[in-house]
């Protein structure tokens, strides 16, 4: 609860108003606006810092290490030098910790630094302000284009209508702009515009705090003591929105600093431990139970070389004596040297391992970043890798989780088809049909426009051949009228047309029954003074020509028309031209068109759509002679390039001719853009305006909201009082607005949704002529189901007119729904049900969601890699599965099984029935049956069948589901798209992809080993909950079959070589153990010892971890049946840990033995001997990594012959400048002794060749 700020300084009302006092002492411990995302500072970087290291096994393991050397009775290194190797590591990681956490800082002292405008009530005027500084209960001013500082509650805009324009790109990664409106005003004079501050005294009750972006409600009391008046999402500003298309707005601030909702979704950055990691971790734990095993090793042999002191003549040398002279007491010596061995052995543990795969695994995902072939150039959208520590879990997905509507589909909805009244209206030159002439007795002139200058010959041009195509991008908003369904529209005049005419009401529902924001070319929201009346008509506008001209073989001359300088908004246009020895108008996929109105009386509208070319369709008979044009999308097969066309030209001419006919004209169309939160809408809206219902503005005066819809062929407009929006959710599957009916005053609530929800909610009618009747609502059911099988997305339409007292009623309890603050979701939810009962059906859309270039083939070969593809979507049935044929999902010899029951115990039976069937074709085997798939609707007529499926019949579905090669999941809901996934995920144990466009595929995202979110047409909340972004479904195919096999194998081996490695290092010292009767000697000097792994065999597999290719992309592309080695995890198992353990056992003992054999009987002493060895294990450690090597490149050979080089140049300097540095070794001039001798290079390449000869 909170109060404008302004009213706590006036003292008087603080007083008189107990309340008032309450809130003030609560508002004082409200946070102020300053954000903080820093982890750390100055003073607690470090022991913050610490602290969170020490959280790593392996780091507390080292330090337990430097610990016991200054234990004087087991050390074995000099204390301080141990430390050295654990520094580095520490060091490293806090150093990447800190640049991370400086640019938090900078971020924000930034954003706190930002100022806004804010209401001081000393003088009643706006002051700049920092955003630090920013409380709860400030009024604050925020212009166009600036960022909102905090949540804001709209109070006033500069908008007359009482609406504001925000981008939420910086939340949610929406570009387009959403709408917002002022609260209901009851402060001051209610019909004056200007907004007065210190009039708004009214007090606020909200939620407390939470992330929910698109969930908000409240409510406020008057000052006066009036009723509550409710509040939602749609009046409230978030933090970092961006305010556009409006002058100014003014606001309330409701949360502040780390209460508003952005903050709260700030989570920080992703993290999830991959399957390689799991499994290297148990690894480790072998590694710790092998060094235990090797200290105990040591700890009994020096207790049996203590307790034979006297029987073996070298033990005194090894075995010292208690200070008093006495013998050691061997058990105690044996305890001592189990710790000792513990610090000589400690380099098995491999604790630069940790930091060396997030190394790698950074520049993997540069390189996913970095590779061309991934970026989508049409969107201008590369590939993003947002989590960090996944990456070789692209190489072992089992399960791909898709949604289909724009995962597998491009999301660009195309109005198809629609029925109205069960009639079938299929609109077959949508999208189609070309620009086309017909002449007097000749054939039509395909894709173009021209003039003849021998127009009055009656012959045309035999075998010539122009083509013309319109290269502007087409989108779904293109559409072009049904020629039945728009005589049908117009045939009655507007003056006298029934109002409950079903044709208008379908289309007025399309029209009005959404959120689109209305817009025009310069991306300026359409206020009252600024709409366009698309269907005025100006004066008349003649093309004058003057063209060159193109003679044609047969020597007939053609103008055609020039081409000039076009402005912006006038996409180019290729003109060919095509004459063709017909007498008939045809066009691709559609029947023969004739003259449609043989009197010139009507001309079918345009799209004015200005983000494509227009689709222009028009007919009139002038003279007898026919005319018919109509521009679209048409494919340049074959044909002559002739000139670019002026789109000017073309303008000019098509306004003067449907000027003539009484049609809009297209620059006056061109004004107005729609902006939808969904494709769907976009399409839907499109088509009315093609049908001339063109939704026009959008208004708000004193609370009351408006929407206005111009009709066609100059009937005017409408304006609908809107009474209330029932907004989409996924619990009903529809949205409803109520509207007061300009044309007869009566309260109608228009309702579109998928068929499930509209049909079952359908008034009952008996009379044979109703909506309502029972064979149209057959017919309308048939249609949708063939709609549905050839691919369409269908949605019903209908309304319910509803009388004063239905409508009071209902408002009543939906007033105190929205008052509550508890359980106004539910009540909310049923307050809507209540209202969208009783419907009558108007008719159904079919539009049409083309599949993704390349979406087959990447499906086919996941398949072919041992994937398998499962399609999660909320479409019906028939809708799913033809998308799931075209995407040869479903096979044509596919066995296709269908689960659809209405209750649980039915879904059980069918699952027993099903089962028991494919046991009698197939045999009861689990594996994956290659001609099986199984296509199951969730939630049919049940709402709580997906419980039910979980709980009590989950493992019947995950049994027969296996043995599928395909399940197609039709009609799911958001939230059992999770279930779904995470059932099999628990079930079968398996690693999941799952790959979605939109919100209501967070879920299973969120829920599957790996998130992938498409950049598509519903927002980007997929990509702001996914691991892996992308903007088109066919690059997961590039991504997992030869980026996912590269990473698991890289990182595969890169962790073998680590282990082998560090094993085959310490073996040396271990063997030595033998030698030396177990007393923790060494051979190898101490610097060597700490920096061998960190330094000198460090370097080239971590390039190679990066940039070794086993296979090359082309050839894993073609065989995709290669992925199946990281599916079955063949490149690290048990086995092949072990393996390379027992490679490390076997290269120390012909490293160290034959060594040992060939300076036997020489003068060389301990260390020299060590460090002969020392770099006989440098030499076998990286040859053995250049085998491993399957490609090598400039980078490889630089980093392994100057990992040599290193070595050596350390040796060299360090014996001469630090001999004495770490007592009691001496190696002064030791390697400059050893290479001037030819035994120490023979013996290296002899026990290099020996070593590496099984490899």
């Amino acid at each position: 609860t909170l109060v404008p700020r302004h009213l706590l300084s006036e003292h008087h009302h603080i007083e008189a108003d107990e309340r008032l006092q309450q809130i003030k002492k609560f508002m004082t411990d409200f946070d102020k606006n300053k954000v903080q995302t820093t982890k750390y500072t100055v003073l607690s970087f470090l022991p913050k810092n610490l602290f969170e290291q020490f959280h790593r096994f392996a780091n507390c393991y080292f330090v337990f290490i430097v610990l016991l050397n200054f234990v004087p009775q087991v050390g074995a290194i000099q204390p301080f030098v141990s430390m050295a190797p654990v520094i580095v590591i520490l060091f490293i990681q806090a150093v990447k910790d800190l640049f991370e956490d400086y640019g938090r800082y900078k971020s924000d002292v930034e954003i706190n630094s930002a100022e806004c405008f804010v209401l001081k009530s000393s003088d009643d005027k706006y002051h700049k302000m920092k955003w630090s500084d920013l409380q709860v209960g400030d009024i604050v001013r925020v212009v166009c284009n600036s960022v909102i500082p905090a949540d804001i509650l709209l109070l006033h805009s500069s908008d007359p209508d009482g609406i504001c324009f925000i981008e939420t790109s910086n939340l949610d990664g929406e570009s387009n702009l959403k709408q917002r409106m002022v609260v209901p005003k009851h402060w001051g004079d209610v019909n004056n515009h200007e907004f007065y501050p210190k009039e708004f005294k009214s007090i606020i009750e909200c939620q407390t705090p939470n992330n929910e972006i698109y969930k908000f409600h409240g409510n406020m009391i008057p000052a006066n003591g009036g009723e509550k008046i409710s509040v939602n999402n749609s009046n409230l500003l978030l933090r970092g929105c961006v305010i556009r298309n409006t002058d100014y707005v003014e606001g309330i601030v409701l949360y502040a600093g780390h209460e508003t909702k952005a903050m709260l979704n700030n989570n920080g950055p992703r993290y999830k431990r991959s399957k390689l990691e799991r499994r290297m971790n148990t690894d480790v734990i072998y590694c710790v139970v092998l060094l235990l095993v090797m200290c105990l090793i040591g700890s009994v042999g020096n207790g049996i070389w203590a307790s034979n002191m006297s029987n073996i003549e070298q033990a005194e040398l090894f075995i010292p004596n208690e200070e008093n002279g006495e013998a050691l007491n061997p058990a105690l010596s044996g305890f001592y040297m189990f710790w000792t061995m513990v610090i000589l052995l400690q380099v098995l543990i491999p604790i630069s391992l940790y930091v060396s795969m997030e190394i790698v695994k950074w520049g993997q995902v540069h390189m996913i970043n970095s590779d061309i072939d991934l970026y989508h150039k049409e969107t201008d959208t590369p590939i993003r890798c947002r989590a960090l520590n996944i990456t070789e879990d692209l190489g072992q997905i089992q399960y791909v989780f898709s949604d289909k509507t724009g995962t597998l589909t491009e999301n660009k909805m195309i109005f198809r088809r629609c029925t109205i009244g069960g009639v079938d209206y299929p609109h077959a030159a949508n999208g189609e049909s070309p620009i086309t002439f017909l002449l007097p007795n000749a054939g039509p002139v395909s894709c173009g426009l021209f003039a003849s200058t021998q127009s009055t010959e009656k012959h045309f041009l035999d075998g010539m051949i122009l083509f013309a195509e319109v290269i502007a991008a087409l989108k779904e908003t293109d559409v072009t009228p049904d020629p039945v369904l728009y005589e049908k529209l117009i045939s009655t005049p507007y003056s006298t047309f029934a109002c409950n005419e079903a044709i208008w009401d379908f289309f007025i529902n399309l029209a009005i029954c959404n959120t689109v924001v209305i817009s025009n070319d310069s991306d300026d929201s359409v206020t009252a003074s600024t709409t366009p009346d698309p269907y005025s008509v100006s004066t008349s506008i003649i093309p004058s020509l003057q063209s060159p001209i193109f003679t044609s073989k047969n020597g007939m001359r053609h103008e055609i028309i020039q081409h000039q300088q076009l402005p912006s908004t006038c996409p180019p246009f290729i003109l060919l031209i095509t004459l063709f020895p017909f007498q008939q108008i045809s066009t691709p996929g559609a029947e023969t068109y004739k003259p449609l109105f043989p009197n010139g009386n009507h001309a079918i509208p345009v799209n004015g759509n200005t983000n494509n070319s227009a689709n222009i369709g028009a007919h009139f008979n002038e003279d007898g002679t026919g005319f018919y044009a109509t521009i679209s999308s048409f494919t340049f097969k074959y044909g002559k390039l002739v000139k670019l066309l002026n789109a000017t030209f073309l303008n000019k001419f098509l306004n003067w001719h449907f000027q003539r006919r009484n049609v809009p004209k297209l620059n006056q169309l061109s004004k107005i853009r729609y902006e939808a939160e969904s494709p769907d809408e976009a399409a839907l809206v499109y088509a009315a305006h093609a049908y001339g219902c063109v939704l026009a503005h959008r208004s708000s005066h004193g609370g009351k909201e408006s929407v206005t819809i111009t009709l066609p062929d100059g009937g005017g407009k409408l304006e609908f009082e809107v009474l209330h929006k029932l907004p989409f959710d996924s619990t009903r599957k529809r949205m409803s607005v109520i509207v007061r009916d300009p044309r007869n005053g009566q309260i109608t609530l228009y309702c579109k949704g998928a068929d499930s929800a509209i049909l079952s909610a359908l008034r009952r009618d008996q009379q044979d002529d109703s909506n309502n009747s029972t064979d149209i609502i057959n017919r309308t059911k048939q249609y949708l189901d063939k709609y549905g099988r050839v691919g369409l997305r269908t949605l019903c339409i209908s309304k319910r007119v509803l009388t004063e007292a239905e409508y009071s009623e209902w408002e009543q309890l939906h007033r105190a729904a929205e008052r509550d603050l508890e359980n106004r979701d539910q009540m909310m939810i049923n307050s809507f049900v209540r209202m969208e009962d009783n419907l009558e059906l108007l008719g159904a859309t079919g539009i049409e969601d083309r599949l993704q270039d390349g979406v087959p083939e990447t499906i086919e070969a996941l398949r072919q890699a041992g994937i398998q593809v499962w399609v999660v979507t909320g479409d019906k049935r028939e809708t799913a599965t033809n998308i799931g044929r075209s995407c040869r999902l479903i096979h044509q010899n596919d066995e296709v099984i269908e689960l659809i029951t209405e209750t649980p115990e039915a879904l059980s039976e069918l699952l027993d029935t099903t089962i028991s069937s494919q046991d009698n074709k197939r045999g009861k085997l689990p594996e994956i049956q290659h001609q099986t798939t199984l296509d199951f609707v969730l939630g049919t007529g049940n709402r709580d069948q997906p419980d039910t499926l979980v709980k009590e019949i989950a493992d019947k579905f995950v049994l027969l589901a296996r043995r599928c090669r395909s399940v197609l999941c039709c009609r799911a809901t958001p939230l059992q798209k999770g279930m779904v996934l995470k059932l099999i995920k628990d079930k079968l144990h398996v690693m999941t992809l799952a790959i979605g466009d939109g919100a209501n595929d967070v879920s299973m995202i969120q829920v599957a080993d790996i998130g992938v979110g498409l950049s598509g047409q519903e927002g980007m909340q997929a990509v702001m909950s996914s691991d892996y972004a992308l903007a088109q479904f066919r690059f997961l195919k590039k991504l997992l079959l030869v980026h996912g096999h590269w990473n698991y194998a890289r990182l595969a081996s890169m962790v073998l070589y680590f282990f082998y490695k560090n094993a085959a290092f310490v073996f040396l010292i271990f063997w030595f153990q033998i030698l030396c009767g177990f007393s923790g000697g060494n051979m190898i000097e101490q610097s060597y010892l700490l920096i061998f792994n960190l330094i000198f065999t460090s370097v080239p597999p971590l390039v190679n971890g990066v940039l070794d290719k086993d296979i090359d992309a082309a050839t894993l592309l073609k065989k995709p049946e290669l992925y199946m080695q990281g599916i079955k995890d063949e490149l690290y198992l048990q086995r092949t840990f072990w393996i390379n353990m027992l490679d490390a056992l076997y290269q120390s003992l012909i490293i160290f033995f034959f060594l040992y054999v060939i300076y036997l009987d020489t003068e060389v002493g301990l260390i020299e001997w060590g460090t002969v060895v020392t770099t006989a294990a440098v030499f076998v450690i990286l040859i053995h990594l250049g085998i491993e090597t399957k490609t090598w490149t400039w980078i490889h050979w630089v980093c392994q012959i100057g990992s040599v080089l290193v070595f050596f140049a350390y040796s060299l300097i360090y014996n001469i400048v630090c001999a004495t540095c770490l007592p009691p070794s001496n190696p002064y001039f030791v390697m400059e002794r050893v290479i001037q001798t030819g035994q120490f290079w023979f013996s290296i390449l002899l026990v290099t060749a020996v070593a590496l000869f099984p490899r």
